[in-house]
Order: C-alpha cells, then sequence, then structure tokens
C-alpha cells in the first residue's frame, strides 16, 4: 500500500493553497468545505475564487511563493501552471514537515487527494495512487450509483442513538448485533424513508428489545 488513507479534521486549521487558477478554485472549495482557514498565494485569482475570499475572509498574498507563506500551515495544496513553482512549494512543505499535494505531479507530493462521494456524515474516497484519475472519477460514480437508499438519515440516527445503546448494554458482542440488524432492518429503513418519526421510534425500540436486550 503506497498511501495511508486518512480523514483529517480541517476546522479552523490554516491551510495554504500556491495558484489561482481553476485547479485552485476548485481545490479551496474543498478544503473551505471541511472547514480550513485559507491562505492563498498567487498573482492573480479567478473571479469564482475572488467571491469565496470575500465569502470567507481568505487571506490572499498577492506575490509569488516564498516558503515563508507556509507558516502556520497546516498542509499546501500546489496548484499553479507552472511545474517548476509547483516542485519549490513541495520542497520548501516538506522542508517544514507540511503535507504537500501537487497537481499534476504526485511523484513531488506527500499527499494526494481521492475521488470523494460526499453523503455527510457519510464520505467515500476513491483513489487509483495518482495513476489514473480518470478512472478514480469512473469508479466514483459507480459507487455513488449504488449506495442504499436513506444512507445517510440511518447514519445520522445511529449517531443520534449511540450513547442510548452504550447505556442499555456493555456486551460488545450484543452491540454488534443489534448494529447490524439496525443497519439491515426493512421496517426501519421504510420509517425513515417515510418520515414517519413515530414509526422510527417504534421499530428502534423493538430492535433495543430484541436485537440488544433479548437473550
Amino acid at each position: 500500500m503506497e498511501y495511508f488513507p486518512i480523514f483529517c479534521r480541517l476546522q479552523d486549521k490554516r491551510c495554504l493553497i500556491v495558484g489561482g487558477g481553476r485547479v485552485a478554485t476548485h481545490k479551496a472549495q474543498g478544503l473551505l468545505a471541511a472547514g480550513a482557514l485559507l491562505r492563498l498565494v498567487a498573482p492573480a485569482i479567478t473571479p469564482e475564487l475572488d467571491n469565496l475570499r470575500a465569502q470567507y475572509a481568505i487571506e490572499w498574498r498577492q506575490a509569488p511563493f516564498s516558503p515563508q507563506h507556509l507558516e502556520s500551515c497546516w498542509l499546501a495544496i500546489a496548484a499553479t501552471s507552472d511545474p517548476v513553482v509547483n516542485r519549490q512549494v513541495a520542497e520548501a512543505a516538506n522542508a517544514e514537515r507540511v503535507f504537500c499535494n501537487v497537481v499534476d505531479d504526485p511523484s513531488a507530493a506527500s499527499f494526494i487527494t481521492p475521488a470523494i462521494i460526499d453523503r455527510s456524515p457519510v464520505i467515500i474516497a476513491l483513489s487509483c495512487g495518482g495513476n489514473a484519475p480518470v478512472y478514480s472519477k469512473i469508479l466514483k460514480a459507480h459507487v455513488a450509483g449504488h449506495l442504499p437508499a436513506g444512507m445517510r438519515e440511518r447514519v445520522l440516527l445511529a449517531g443520534s442513538l449511540r450513547e442510548r445503546v452504550n447505556n442499555a448494554c456493555s456486551d460488545r458482542d450484543r452491540k454488534r448485533a443489534f448494529w447490524t440488524a439496525f443497519f439491515q432492518h426493512g421496517p426501519l429503513q421504510q420509517a425513515l424513508q417515510q418520515g414517519n418519526s413515530a414509526e422510527v421510534e417504534q421499530q428502534v425500540e423493538w430492535l433495543i428489545r430484541h436485537r440488544l436486550l433479548s437473550a
């Protein structure tokens, strides 16, 4: 396994993007969606990126890249159209032990970004290791088309029930059996899809009695 997959909590953490074009705009949108604080380094930026800058108070340094721009940053993305500049960003980031993604040059990067299916809180990331980005997108479309209906709602409900289940039973095997049944229980899925909160609660109670607390 060449890359270790990891989900990072970036809320309120400073991230650097070097570049101001279309790719930089796309990268900025993803980081902002994760709650990151952005520092943008580019002589000029797209109108869309300028709108994001105003909306999210992005720190824009209208200058050529300098290693000082990495100060206090958790990760960096080199997204310019100049391979030389991108390599300079990567080398400076590596020297500062800052993870760096390099657009169109995974060999110079310390991390790569996957194709993402966002059904928060369910997030699915797919990667071909930087070898075939187009195929990653094909796989993304295939997987997204086969996700179960109501997946997001069921996961949110599960999160709201965790404390209740843990308080009701401490046996790991029983809890595992409960959660397996929870995610496969047809009547609960139907109630969630219909938005029938009373029936949802009834089905949860049934599962707790018969899959968690029963001998």
